[in-house]
């Protein structure tokens, strides 16, 4: 049996009127052969705005552009 990897990240941002940073999303490469794979579906997830979100977070399109 081979290794395998998966990159689980969060997405956090701070407004100017906020003391702190706040989670907006979060998400997962799936599961990958090796670590260039994984780090490229994550960052295809982020770049693409394609994170995944619970209720009350802002939908990522919407909170990137704010």
């Amino acid at each position: 049996m081979t290794a395998e990897y998966r990159i689980n990240y969060t997405i956090e941002r701070r407004l100017p009127e906020e003391a702190d940073f706040t989670e907006i999303g979060f998400g997962s490469s799936g599961t990958w052969s090796d670590v260039d794979a994984a780090l490229y579906s994550a960052q295809s997830d982020i770049e693409n705005r394609q994170w995944e979100t619970e209720p009350g977070q802002p939908d990522p399109n919407e909170a990137v552009a704010r």
